[in-house]
């Protein structure tokens, strides 16, 4: 050996693995190798080669002792640094291609200069030329998954040339090939030694092994002097040499343009992550297609039915006004109060209208308390007079039916709702029928049609108001457009003129405040099944994705090996997260509107969407997809090299 700084240098390094228990793989080795090298390093199984080479390759920053690249300390060197170095440094091939099936020969050949950051022209360049050393040139194109074993290792080969390695790190490159595919291998690192790259070769091959300069053997982690060793011309680290020239030319390239072309390879490796796997992307877009479809649909619906909540009370404001009458009041009060409303000016008429508590009405189509299904009756029970019929712009069939309700003595008639007449067992028009009120038969006179006013009517069973004792009710009162307020603050006064207080009346415009709470209310519960419906889309992206880590260990493992840094890891499942997100987005929009306009057409609203959750839903998407993606990430740049690739 010469004074020449050695291209590495291991003085007294020591792994060890173990708590309670240590164990060393390799036991204070002292080893140089000088620039230029062929290193074979044999010993069996379980001797700590793979370790010394993990150690070598800044694979495993676990050790102990020293260890100089050209003469920089490793142990001093930051994370991203040693990255960096090892991205320049070194090319490794090991026992397995790591092969990525779903990408070109050239794409997978090319993946340390997209780690490094090389333009895309570069990246053919370079990439071509691998190629065309280890023979593949043909295959460029083809699918690393049509490739036959050989041609994968000679792969491998490529992709460690393509990055201009100062040293070839191989971990049994041709343990699994036939003896025609290991001699290509074999010459094929021979040449790049002649050319100046430094070979460290681990095998178990004697053949493999006499192609080296040195033979170096480690039993039970310690590092022997060589068995086998030959004078060497150590060889100056190359300057002008053709595998080396481009690296330093390449250095001085803006950092701003190598980490756009790092942020774009990474997206380019998420895209293809999430394409080349289309069942477990279809899934996981789906959850977020459902998630985004519920958060719009939700919106859709709250916001038709809360302008629907608006129109009807906006339009009855202007001409209506309710008057509270107490439980108890005689039925010549009720009338007597009627009629001093409709005295004031500007009222058109009065009518009457009771709700009967449904465990008093025990409404039914037979005396047992049971409709013909066996259920309880679904609806309410309403009484009210032939006037507050007209002024709920109600229609029968027969056309004549209400009219019964307007005499004093109109007898247990009844009316049914058409929504729940079927449920009844009462037919159209309701002719012969007969169905129970407070435990009291009422024949059925006719069907209601329509209620435009007050459409609880059409899921109700109607009786005349004359036909309940006292009951607490309400005075509808009707007045010219515009005049609902005037008439509200005249009523008091006319029919308690020493108490006004105690008369208690309200307009439809007073229930503006109550319609905001309703659309609220409405807004929050719609809302709440979204959050929960994102929430689990979340919950079972993450858990796929989580689940997918252990599935590609070795090829983020590889990607690490070949300078990707932690970040890079973590950015990638980020982007995967971010792509899946998004397009559950898009696809929930479609569905969302789809599902809201089809629901307000179903009830005969106008369809109304509000744009906010229109533009949000990407937006949404894009930021629960991170979300989802955010442990496995954590998990995936954890991934110790060293460990994974074996």
């Amino acid at each position: 050996m010469t004074g020449t700084i050695p291209q590495l240098s291991l003085q007294q390094v020591s792994r060890r693995y173990g708590t309670d228990r240590q164990w060393f793989a390799v036991r204070q080795a002292t080893l140089e190798v000088e620039h230029g090298e062929f290193v074979a390093i044999i010993g069996p199984s379980g001797s700590g080669k793979s370790t010394l080479l993990n150690i070598m390759g800044l694979l495993d920053n676990s050790w102990e002792g020293c260890f100089e690249v050209d003469g920089v300390q490793v142990n001093k060197l930051s994370s991203p640094e040693r990255d960096r170095l090892r991205s320049r440094m070194f090319g490794f091939v090991f026992q397995s291609s790591y092969a990525n099936p779903y990408e070109s020969t050239a794409r997978n050949a090319a993946l340390g200069l997209a780690i490094r950051g090389e333009s895309l022209d570069y990246q053919g360049v370079e990439v071509s030329r691998a190629l065309e050393t280890v023979g593949l040139s043909g295959k460029a194109s083809s699918l690393a998954r049509n490739l036959s074993g050989g041609e994968r290792q000679r792969l491998a080969l490529a992709r460690a040339v393509a990055t201009n390695p100062q040293v070839i790190l191989a971990d049994e490159p041709t343990g699994n090939l036939d003896s025609s595919s290991t001699s290509k291998v074999l010459e094929l690192l021979k040449e790049l030694n002649q050319r100046g790259t430094t070979v460290i070769v681990i095998t178990h091959d004697p053949a493999v092994a006499e192609h080296a300069d040195r033979v170096i053997e480690v039993r039970d982690g310690v590092v022997t002097e060589p068995v086998k060793g030959r004078q060497v011309q150590v060889r100056q680290a190359p300057i002008d040499g053709p595998i080396q020239e481009r690296i330093p030319a390449r250095q001085d390239q803006g950092i701003l343009i190598r980490t756009t072309r790092r942020w774009q390879e990474r997206i380019l490796r998420a895209i293809n992550n999430v394409s080349s796997r289309p069942l477990r992307s279809a899934t996981l877009v789906a959850a977020f297609t459902i998630a985004i479809a519920g958060m719009i649909t939700a919106s859709g619906i709250g916001a038709s039915a809360s302008q629907q909540i608006s129109d009807r009370l906006a339009s009855a404001a202007l001409d209506e006004v309710r008057v509270e009458v107490l439980s108890g009041t005689s039925r010549e009060e009720r009338l007597n109060r009627a009629q001093t409303i409709k005295g004031l000016a500007h009222v058109t008429n009065v009518g009457e209208i009771a709700s009967i508590d449904a465990s008093q009405a025990r409404t039914s189509r037979l005396a047992q308390f049971q409709s013909v299904d066996g259920k309880a009756f679904p609806g309410s029970t309403v009484a009210v007079d032939e006037a507050a019929l007209s002024l709920f712009e109600v229609e029968t069939f027969p056309p004549q039916a209400a009219k019964l309700f307007g005499s004093e003595d109109a007898g247990k008639v009844a009316l049914v709702g058409e929504a729940v007449s079927e449920r009844l067992g009462v037919q159209w028009g309701g002719f012969g029928a007969e169905v129970w009120v407070s435990g009291t038969p009422y024949s059925v006179i006719g069907t209601i049609s329509s209620a435009p006013r007050a459409q609880n009517l059409a899921t109700s069973v109607v009786i005349p108001i004359s036909a309940i004792s006292n009951p607490a009710s309400q005075l509808v009162v009707r007045t010219d457009i515009g005049f609902s307020a005037g008439v509200a603050e005249a009523i008091p006064l006319a029919l308690s003129p020493a108490a006004p207080a105690e008369v208690a009346v309200s307009t439809t415009g007073d229930l503006r405040n109550l319609r905001i709470g309703v659309s609220q209310d409405l807004d929050g519960l719609l809302n709440s099944i979204s959050i929960a419906l994102l929430g689990l889309a979340v919950l079972s992206a993450s858990s796929a994705m989580f689940l997918s880590v252990q599935t590609r260990i070795q090829e983020l493992a590889l990607s690490r090996a070949l300078g990707l840094s932690q970040s890079g890891v973590a950015a990638i499942f980020i982007w995967e997260g971010i792509i899946v997100g998004f397009a559950g987005s898009i696809a929930g929009l479609s569905v969302g509107l789809v599902a809201s306009v089809g629901v307000s057409a179903a009830q005969g609203w106008t369809a109304v969407m509000p744009w906010s959750a229109v533009a949000l839903a990407p937006l949404v998407g894009v930021v629960s997809g991170a979300v989802s993606a955010f442990l496995p990430a954590v998990r995936a740049a954890r991934i110790d090299p060293a460990e994974a690739i074996r």
